[in-house]
């Protein structure tokens, strides 16, 4: 699809509806919860899995339909924590020139990082956990919910 992304209904609803179409009523709107991480997963990124899906569960913004997003998630924290102790612990590699002559040049494990890394932040701003990201998401978070339960009353 070419263009600018969709805007969500919510974000419209706060942010005003400038372009004055009408409002998607039938959005799906998944139940909140943390979603059943899949058997496939390897030990380290059921790990991730679980550090993030905690963070975002008390953030307020993870579904039960966000198994997928939160799998590439976890993956790709999994592989930058892989790559990061390649890069420590082989910075340079030696390669010889068509020439014969020997250079050294940054481990292949470096562009991958870069890489991974760009891919995991993409996934981090569809959460909102990046700062800017954060000021577009609106959550109801757990922790605000139960402050002081009889707050209800006196309101």
């Amino acid at each position: 699809m070419k263009g600018r992304k969709r805007k969500p209904t919510y974000l419209k609803l706060i942010q005003g509806n400038r372009g004055k179409r009408p409002l998607n009523k039938k959005e799906p709107k998944p139940p909140r919860g943390i979603p059943s991480p899949p058997e496939h997963l390897t030990k380290k990124v059921m790990l991730a899995w679980g550090l993030i899906a905690a963070k975002l569960d008390k953030m307020g913004v993870l579904t039960i339909a966000d198994a997928w997003a939160l799998e590439q998630l976890a993956e790709n924290y999994e592989e930058i924590l892989t790559l990061r102790k390649t890069v420590r612990r082989t910075r340079f590699q030696t390669v010889v020139t068509a020439t014969g002559s020997k250079r050294k040049v940054h481990h292949p494990a470096w562009q991958q990082l870069a890489d991974t890394e760009k891919r995991f932040r993409a996934m981090m701003e569809q959460f909102g956990l990046t700062p800017a990201s954060r000021s577009k998401v609106n959550a109801d978070p757990d922790d605000e919910k139960e402050k002081d339960p009889a707050a209800k009353y006196f309101n």
